[in-house]
This record gives C-alpha cells, sequence and structure tokens, in this order.
C-alpha cells in the first residue's frame, strides 16, 4: 500500500472509533491519512477513477491498536541479546542451539540463553514441558560447550524461578561443593555426593530481586553491549506490527538510553511506530542497588524535562515515571495488611523510594510542568501519593496537569473516585489478571480478587482507561476478551464481576480512543476523518466475535500512515480492484 495518492478500501466490515453509531461500507486514504469514510459509493465517486481500490475480502478494518504499556523494546532486547530457546522443545534441542552460538563466540565469552516457554508468566509452557520434565543440568550443558560459561536464564516476574549453568558457569558464578546448599534465599541443587548440579532456585530472575546473593552473581555477567538497546526498538517495533500494534506508551522503566534508543531508530528513518516516552526517575527494575540522593533525583528530572519532544509523528517524549514499589510475585506490593512473600514470610511489600523523594518529585512536576506518571501497584501507593499531593492542592490546579497513574493492580472505590477528580488517567493490564489471579488469592487472599483490575470500576469512575500488555499474553485480541471474562490463566477460574467485566466496545475503546487520549497525540486510535491511516486488517471482527474465537484473530495487514509495515499472503485480491 501506497502512502500518496487516493485509495479506497472497502469488501468488508469497517470499524471507525469516530464516535459514529453508522456502519462505513468503504474508506478513503490520501497522502497517508483518512480522507473521509461512508457508502462504496459515495467514497469510489469521491476518490474518482484513478485512485487505488483495495478489497478486504471478507476482513475487517481497524484503527491501529495503541498499546498503553508495552516494554516492546525491553523484552525484545531480553531476547536479541540471548539464544533463544523459548521454543525448545527437549535437552538435546537446546544443546544444539548452544552449541551453535559457541561455534561462533570467543572463548571465555559467557553464553546466556532466554528461559524455556512463553513469557513471562509461563503458565502455558515452561521448563516442565520439555520432554525430560526438567532443566538441563550442567551434564547435558557441557554436551554443548565447555569452553564457555553458559546459563539459561530465568525472567521476572515468576518468583521463584530456576536457572541452569553449565561447569565453566558454575565455577564463574563462584558456586562449588563447598557452597552452602542455600545462600540467602537461593537453593542450590546439589546430586547425591554433594556436587552442585548447576541448577539453581529462587528468587535467580534477570530484574525485579534484590536477592544479595543472586545480585552477586548477576554483577560477574557481562554487561548489556552498547547497540542492545536500539536493537531492542528495532526488534520491538517489528513485533508490533506483527500484533496489530501501530503506537504504544513506554513510560516504565525507561532510562535515557532507553528513550534515546526509539530516538535513533526515529533519526534514521526506521520507525514503523508511533512512540511515546517518559522516563523513570528512580528505576528500581534494573538496579535495586541505587539509592539515589536529591539531588540526583533533581538531577534526572531535569534530563526528563530536557528531552522533552512532543512535535513529530514518530517519536514523542513527555514526562517523568516514579514507581515506589514494584510485583506482588517477589513481594514487593505495598499493601497494608501482610501477605506472603516467595519464601512463606510474610510482608506488607518493598518501598524502593521513600516518601520524601516522591514529595520532591512532585513538587517539581507541578513547578516545571512535567507530566507525572505514577506507578500504582498496591493500596499503600495510592494512599501514599494522595497524601503527599494533598499539601500542593491548594498552590496548584493539579486536575489541568492530566497525569497518569500506571499499573492500579488493586484499586479500590475510593481510589477510582479520587483520580478522577484529578483528571488523572489510568493505564493498566488485565495481564495482571491472567497471569498473577491465582497467585494473588494464594499469596494475599481471594479478598483481593475483589479491587484486583476492576475495568468497569475504573471506567465508571470517569476516568480515561487505557490498557496495556505489559507482560503477556502478547496477543492483544486475547487482551480484548479477557477485559469480559478477567479469567485467571492457571485455574481458569473467572473474575466477571459487575466492577471488573468490559463490554466490547468498552474493551475495544481501551486500546484505541483511549490511550490515544492519554498519549495527548491527535490522528492516532480512530479512523476518523483527518485521522493517521494507521489501519489493522484482521481475520474476524473484533465487535461481534465470540470471547471463545477472539484469541485466535489473525492479523493480516498492519498500516502506519498509509505504508503497510506487515502483511501476510492471506489478502489475494489487495489491489487488484
Amino acid at each position: 500500500m501506497e502512502a500518496t495518492g487516493k485509495t479506497v478500501i472497502s469488501g468488508g466490515d469497517i470499524i471507525l472509533q469516530d464516535g459514529s453509531e453508522g456502519a462505513a461500507e468503504a474508506v478513503v486514504v490520501e497522502d497517508g491519512r483518512v480522507l473521509a469514510s461512508g457508502s462504496a459509493r459515495d467514497m469510489n465517486s469521491l476518490a474518482g477513477g484513478g485512485a487505488r481500490r483495495y478489497d478486504l475480502e471478507g476482513a475487517t478494518l481497524m484503527p491501529g491498536i495503541v498499546d498503553s504499556h508495552p516494554h516492546f523494546l525491553h523484552f525484545a532486547a531480553f531476547e536479541v541479546a540471548c539464544v533463544n530457546i523459548l521454543d525448545a522443545t527437549d535437552h538435546d534441542d537446546i544443546v544444539a542451539r548452544i552449541a551453535k552460538k559457541a561455534q561462533e563466540t570467543p572463548e571465555g565469552q559467557w553464553i546466556i540463553t532466554t528461559p524455556v516457554g512463553e513469557p513471562h508468566y509461563f503458565i502455558r509452557r515452561w521448563y516442565k514441558d520439555l520432554k525430560e520434565r526438567r532443566m538441563p543440568d550442567r551434564k547435558v550443558l557441557d554436551r554443548a560447550t565447555t569452553r564457555h560459561p553458559v546459563l539459561i536464564q530465568a525472567w521476572a516476574p515468576r518468583t521463584p524461578n530456576i536457572v541452569s549453568f553449565n561447569s565453566l558457569g558454575l565455577r564463574e558464578a563462584g558456586i562449588s561443593s563447598i557452597t552452602p546448599d542455600q545462600v540467602c534465599s537461593v537453593r542450590i541443587e546439589k546430586d547425591d555426593s554433594g556436587v552442585p548440579t548447576g541448577v539453581l532456585r529462587g528468587p535467580v530472575v534477570n530484574y525485579y530481586t534484590e536477592d544479595p546473593f543472586w545480585l552477586q552473581i548477576l554483577s560477574k555477567l557481562p554487561p548489556p553491549p552498547n547497540q542492545l538497546w536500539e536493537l531492542g526498538a528495532l526488534e520491538g517495533q517489528r513485533l508490533a506490527a506483527k500484533l496489530g500494534v501501530t503506537s504504544c506508551y513506554e513510560a516504565h522503566g525507561m532510562d535515557p538510553e532507553h528513550i534515546l534508543a526509539y530516538k535513533k531508530v526515529r533519526d534514521s528513518g526506521k520507525s514503523t511506530m508511533r512512540v511515546l516516552t517518559a522516563m523513570e526517575i528512580v528505576n528500581g527494575l534494573f538496579d535495586p542497588h541505587w539509592q539515589p540522593t536529591n539531588e540526583e533525583v533533581i538531577e534526572r528530572l531535569a534530563t526528563a524535562a530536557a528531552l522533552q519532544s512532543t512535535d513529530d509523528d514518530f517519536f514523542r517524549h513527555r514526562g517523568a515515571t516514579l514507581a515506589r514499589g514494584g510485583p506482588c510475585w517477589p513481594g514487593f506490593l505495598r499493601i497494608h495488611d501482610e501477605m506472603k512473600n516467595p519464601d512463606g514470610h510474610l510482608t506488607r511489600g518493598k518501598t524502593f523510594v521513600t516518601k520524601e523523594i516522591e514529595e520532591l518529585v512532585i513538587d517539581y512536576c507541578l513547578k516545571n510542568d512535567l507530566r507525572l506518571n505514577m506507578v500504582q501497584g498496591g493500596y499503600r501507593d495510592q494512599d501514599d501519593f494522595f497524601d503527599s499531593l494533598s499539601s500542593f492542592e491548594g498552590d496548584y490546579d493539579i486536575p489541568s496537569r492530566n497525569w497518569i497513574s500506571q499499573h492500579n493492580i488493586l484499586i479500590t472505590e475510593s481510589h477510582c473516585e479520587k483520580l478522577a477528580r484529578l483528571n488523572m488517567d489510568i493505564t493498566t493490564s488485565v495481564s495482571f489478571v491472567w497471569g498473577k489471579g491465582d497467585m494473588y488469592g494464594e499469596r494475599i487472599g481471594e479478598s483481593s480478587w475483589r479491587d484486583l483490575v476492576p475495568l468497569k470500576r475504573m471506567v465508571d469512575s470517569g476516568a480515561n482507561v487505557a490498557c496495556g500488555s505489559d507482560w503477556g499474553p502478547k496477543n492483544i485480541f486475547h487482551h480484548i476478551a479477557l477485559a469480559e471474562t478477567h479469567e485467571f490463566a492457571a485455574s481458569g477460574y473467572r473474575n466477571d464481576t459487575a466492577d471488573h467485566k468490559l463490554n466490547r466496545q468498552e474493551s475495544l475503546a481501551t486500546w484505541t480512543t483511549a490511550p490515544a487520549k492519554i498519549m495527548q497525540w491527535e490522528g492516532i486510535g480512530s479512523l476518523a476523518n483527518g485521522c493517521f491511516a494507521d489501519m489493522v486488517v484482521v481475520d474476524r471482527n473484533p465487535l461481534t466475535t465470540s470471547n471463545e474465537d477472539l484469541e485466535g484473530t489473525q492479523v493480516l495487514k498492519t498500516v502506519v500512515g498509509g505504508k503497510s509495515v506487515y502483511e501476510t499472503s492471506a489478502l489475494t485480491k489487495w489491489g487488484q480492484l
């Protein structure tokens, strides 16, 4: 599909998301934007005889998906930095992939692989689904190479988790027969003669861990190469196009080098997705050792402000992000009552950032008109933030700032009402329901389910609510179905109460018009006249397909600004009318 000249698209269902109730038979695109929509007769007349005409062949045309919390760059970088064994079937398969990498890797350098299974919860598929039903140990990995230290990684958030080293990897990590069976919370598996097998269990994930022993081991691994984040940005947008995502908001865990990686992709002319970023002020995801001073926090805020750019069509940066806590799986979620951590001990969560720094960040953002994103996971995050903000409300018009509350995993009616009153947008994800719902019941108690991502409660408060894919599942149309079912992946339980489930149109809005409004980016999330021609062709209508069939939706074509950025061979008549 070309970006210039007039193009008529017809021959299937068309979803505009423009606020109108009528159905369009055709859309006219000109110079990368939607010119008009309406009856096929009127649109063909408007386009004229020289226009290109594309046939949907019964498929559905809809606005490009806008993902408000994807981590495209981060998650893609994790994969491109590793030997990919996500889909490995057995130990021999894993050995062959590592051995191939060893042939092109200088002797002595680390070889690190992905985990086995489906990221990032590893519920539907994990190492237990290998033919051997167990992790490969050092003896198996030694078959791949004895000249390189090898590590099969574990990825957050699942904790406890499992990793495996080969013999040289164990030696480089400083683990031997004299190492205790457990150091801190890391359990070291040993054979009957007391020799480590290479398998370690516990908080052994790549981020969101504070175990001193495991952090010491991670410090011995090579740092990310300089080009990793740019490669992550490129690969992340390639995956986005395959998923039907044409715009995204990257506002969590974003350090300056991550933001500049997206900018570099844009400057090189390789952007296929519109990206808005916001900078993390205290990044507890990747560096738990860093406890910044007030001066360092101000410096980070100044950097976030200096990076601001809001007029480009593909890359924009605006705002700062602050997270005071973390996820429940490692025991970091900040709540008022006690819950179980991964070791079974009781905790009220982990505070990464002091209240003093929270107030410092609020003060700076208000004085410098820097848009603030607060990552609010648990009840204490919400309550502390409202308390910190209260001292500023008399001096500033807070609602006019249109700040953002991210995650909102456990959130009460009162919290929703306060966010709406403050004109704060809400981003969240049914990922937390699907992947962690059962875990919340086990760690906190089933009473937590009434406040677990209550989407309908959020929408009914009057706040603008958008969803993101976060830890998965990757399939956006599965997310749209989950907004109705609130199904837990492990048990199949459905937490679909009146406070939780959205109807289909409400759910689709959280992936189109609502995140576009949050990003304050005109022309995305809709196919209204004048909007960018950011469009997705899918094999079924997401507004009428049953929940059972929605997950199977196939993206046939993704278009950004009138240009195809992903396509399959399914549309055989595309362009032949």
